[in-house]
């Protein structure tokens, strides 16, 4: 008989009186000691963030938390409207479309700057590696992702606060300063302005404080999430998605494909 395979977790466990989180005790250790930003520090990369980290952190869960009235928000008061009776679904779908065009393409962003520069490499000539990264985009046809916005064309203020805080809390590395790089040659290379976006900035920043490429859209899924409820709150109070229902019926006209 083949042995059972070892199943290994470093998350947490549940003891008849005790809760263990990371190692930490729950009760004893966290609760009413520590802040959601710290939390989220230490279930993604094990340790407690330093206080500059945490308001770094903080930072980034806010920045996203609402942009006005998006698909999102618009998906997450239909949905609600559907079906009050599961909330839950009502924020996942304030999130579901987290891709590559609105909200998740921090992802997308962390990923080329890995791939361009991981972390083991002693590359200094970040001009460089800037340039290839932009011509090679540019020959494919390929988006940049974390620069360029259809709204904030003249500049991400989101984007410029969060470097600003990453200097004050020290924090900015050099996948800040390639992000920047890469914004700078395209401008060049297109020929308009493309300002580094905030899900630019919160891809380099997280890299640049040790998480995962992968886990950089993490702060546009939390911080959406609450965005998400605030909607479906308001929605509660003051109900819109009938209204928005009823302006597309209205409107809508059918037309048979030729």
């Amino acid at each position: 008989m083949a042995d059972t395979p070892k199943l290994v977790s470093s998350m947490g466990r549940a003891e008849l009186d005790k809760i263990f989180v990371r190692g930490y005790d729950l009760n004893e250790q966290l609760l009413g000691k520590i802040s959601f930003a710290q939390m989220l520090c230490l279930m993604l990369q094990g340790r407690m963030p330093t206080a500059e980290e945490g308001r770094m952190i903080d930072s980034m869960l806010i920045v996203l938390v609402d942009h006005g009235m998006t698909t999102g928000a618009a998906a997450a008061r239909m949905t609600f409207h559907s079906a009050p009776e599961a909330i839950q679904g009502a924020v996942a779908a304030a999130i579901l479309g987290a891709g590559s065009v609105h909200l998740g393409s921090s992802e997308y962003c962390a990923k080329m700057l890995n791939d361009a520069l991981p972390r083991s490499s002693k590359e200094t000539d970040l001009d460089a590696v800037a340039k290839n990264i932009v011509e090679k985009r540019l020959a494919n046809k390929q988006l940049i992702p974390g620069i360029g916005h259809g709204i904030h064309t003249g500049g991400d203020p989101r984007a410029d606060k969060l470097f600003q805080v990453a200097q004050e809390t020290k924090v900015y590395g050099r996948y800040c300063e390639l992000l920047g790089k890469i914004g700078k040659i395209a401008d060049e290379k297109v020929g308009k302005h493309l300002p580094v976006n905030v899900t630019g900035a919160i891809a380099a920043i997280s890299m640049d404080m040790g998480f995962h490429w992968q886990m950089s859209k993490s702060f546009a899924i939390l911080g959406r999430a609450l965005g998400g409820l605030a909607h479906v709150g308001e929605e509660i109070r003051r109900p819109i998605a009938r209204g928005i229902s009823n302006l597309i019926r209205d409107n809508l006209q059918y037309e048979p494909e030729k």
